[in-house]
């Protein structure tokens, strides 16, 4: 069973991570924003400003990296034992 919530604690980490439209409908208005929303302030109508914008990109991969790796050995396990009869 280890393998499986792994893979959907993973899943599941990475999804809620990367929601744009929930935070965005509930804190509309306020003055903290997680980490997509702040995101969208470095793209505008008429330009992006790339340095800002993969900065951030790489700080907000790297949490959900580091959670992969922690389970990656879970995962691996699971693919190797569904993969062998």
């Amino acid at each position: 069973m280890k393998p499986m919530h792994a893979t959907v604690a993973v899943l599941t980490a990475l999804g809620t991570w990367n929601d744009v439209m929930t935070p965005l409908v509930i804190m509309s208005g306020s003055g903290m924003n997680t980490l997509p929303l702040a995101q969208m302030t470095f793209q505008t109508q008429f330009g992006t400003n790339y340095n800002l914008a993969f900065a951030s990109y790489l700080l907000a991969l790297l949490p959900i990296l580091i959670f992969y790796l922690v389970c990656q050995k879970q995962i691996l396990n699971g693919v190797v034992n569904g993969a062998v009869k």
